[in-house]
């Protein structure tokens, strides 16, 4: 999800700073459960791992997401209102000795149902409502497996789709689809990092089974089904509308825009209307992560700065290229086996371009292929992705004329939800920021260096500034000078020696304040974990935390004897 500073500048007005904080470890939570809940909804959510010194105050990044303790150790009530946005929101944990790094709460509008042991077999698999849900489950032992039934009509579509890695779960799961007898009909392992979807069509009506497993994550030397209490996941099973593409799959940036869903089951009226707001989208920002409109399913869209164009067939031969003229971000979808889209342009000698394909990185199962063709179908110049990487082109026109730029598969797969984008206009010019991690402590009297990275992207080079916003009381901050080729910044955070004892989130803000308008942004920190294997629901973050609090002397060594 996309988080604006505004929200976050509401949000801070539900940081319960109040509870009593005893001296004791930095909380280290290894899970949420349920990790997520419904629009409106309040319930217990139980926070795994070390949380030493209890209760353990929480901030979220809305303020009406709200985790109050209770008395029994690690369980929070959470409530969920009416107007927190559907989507992947932050939790932080924190205490007097500093903060755990962020974790993902998922909002969403199906109803949400806790697993319920045993279910490892199908035949005492857990009843699910005849549509479908949201179901909160964990893999919590070694080899286990957990069974779901549900009543499918004959001709609508089972969808199955697990969110555990893009939690930061310590899980890698899979997915499987069995039909009435227990047989196998459809399964899933990575479809996009390492979470699973899989969809199967009913040819009669009946009782479906939905099973998941999985593989710790990071993988250790033994490849076996694994299970922990960290093993959290959440189970997307439907045999309703499910939204899983739009097109075109982005907006340009400053606009809205009103797309199409793609997906199963989905109503042909309502799948038409799905709005997506870029007009606050900054220039180093090339995703929007938003919910669908029909059904909250999550989708991955790109952010481009070129007017947007929908491919239009037939276009796979080079007689038959959709003329185009750049810049221009071109949107389609490569809906057969061997498809190849093409689109016609005209070029003089020594023009440079640019081609940026967009799949992969928006969940696309596209793995895309982009060439330059004469208008006899030879190739002069091509890329392709791997390791699920998207591909870029550059190319200079070698002589005045016509050319083809075409799209395919690099394994000569396609349908309908190989989708794409391919990007023609760099970004304006702009500039990003980077910390280290996620939370900062300072000792009363002391000070603490915080190293700021500023990259100038696209040519930037008017003058920036550096300030920290959300500084307590006591506490005040000097930063260096960014200079005309950014790189590092060095920030001290200093704390009189009277401070008083603070938990705060903090944002590190470089601006441009000669630029009409101004421009500002925050710099952000990594939340992929270790051993990344894609992006997660929310792969960084913008607001960082400050705790500041004064350590008592450690006391004297005991004295010998003599």
């Amino acid at each position: 999800m996309s988080l604006s500073f505004g929200r976050f500048a509401v949000g801070l007005l539900s940081l319960s700073a109040v509870v009593s904080l005893s001296q004791a470890a930095a909380p280290a939570p290894d899970a949420l459960f349920p990790a997520g809940g419904q629009v409106g909804s309040t319930q217990g959510v139980k926070a795994g791992g070390k949380l030493d010194g209890w209760p353990v105050g929480a901030w979220t990044d809305h303020p009406g997401l709200t985790f109050t303790t209770t008395t029994n150790s690690g369980l929070y009530m959470v409530k969920v209102g009416a107007d927190v946005p559907p989507g992947p929101h932050q939790v932080r944990l924190f205490n007097s000795e500093g903060s755990a790094e962020p974790r993902t709460f998922v909002v969403g509008r199906r109803e949400e149902l806790n697993e319920v042991e045993p279910n490892d077999d199908y035949r005492k698999a857990q009843s699910v409502s005849p549509v479908g849900a949201v179901i909160n489950g964990r893999l919590d032992k070694a080899g286990d497996v957990d069974s779901f039934a549900i009543q499918v009509e004959a001709g609508k579509w089972v969808v199955a789709a697990v969110d555990a890695y893009a939690l930061g779960s310590s899980v890698d799961p899979v997915v499987q689809i069995l039909d009435d007898q227990g047989v196998r009909v459809a399964f899933s392992h990575d479809t996009h990092n390492l979470d699973p979807l899989t969809a199967w069509r009913a040819e009669r009506s009946g009782t479906y089974y939905v099973q998941v497993l999985g593989f710790v994550h990071p993988p250790g030397t033994a490849v076996a089904m694994q299970g922990s209490a960290a093993h959290v996941y959440r189970l997307t099973v439907t045999s309703g509308p499910f939204a899983r593409f739009a097109q075109p799959l982005g907006v340009k940036r400053g606009t809205g825009a009103t797309l199409k869903l793609l997906g199963w089951n989905l109503p042909p009226g309502a799948a038409s209307n799905q709005p997506v707001d870029a007009t606050r989208s900054v220039a180093a920002e090339t995703n929007l992560v938003v919910p669908a409109a029909l059904t909250g399913d999550t989708l991955w869209l790109g952010v481009g700065d070129a007017p947007e164009l929908v491919e239009a067939e037939p276009n796979n031969t080079s007689r038959k290229a959709q003329p185009v003229s750049f810049p221009v971000t071109l949107n389609g979808c490569i809906g057969t086996p061997g498809d190849v889209d093409r689109f016609g342009f005209t070029a003089k000698k020594g023009d440079r371009f640019s081609f940026r394909a967009r799949a992969v990185g928006l969940h696309s199962p596209l793995a895309a292929r982009i060439r330059v063709e004469d208008t006899n179908g030879v190739a002069l110049v091509s890329a392709e992705g791997g390791d699920n990487t998207d591909p870029r082109l550059a190319w200079n026109a070698p002589s005045d004329g016509q050319f083809v730029l075409a799209v395919t598969d690099m394994f000569g797969n396609g349908g309908w939800d190989h989708v794409y984008r391919i990007e023609t206009a760099p970004p304006p010019p702009h500039f990003t920021a980077s910390i280290p991690t996620h939370a900062f402590f300072v000792e009363n009297g002391k000070t603490n260096e915080i190293k700021v990275t500023v990259t100038r992207v696209e040519g930037f080079k008017e003058k920036l500034s550096l300030s920290v916003k959300g500084l307590p009381p006591g506490v005040t901050a000097k930063a260096g000078e960014i200079t005309d080729k950014g790189g590092e910044v060095k920030v001290l955070l200093t704390a009189a020696a009277d401070a008083p004892p603070a938990n705060v989130p903090l944002e590190f803000l470089i601006s441009a304040p000669e630029v009409r308008p101004p421009m500002s942004v925050a710099a952000r920190f990594s939340l992929l974990g270790v051993e990344p294997r894609g992006e997660r629901l929310i792969s960084s973050g913008h607001v960082a935390w400050l705790t500041v609090a004064n350590k008592p002397a450690p006391p004297p060594p005991p004295k010998k004897k003599k």
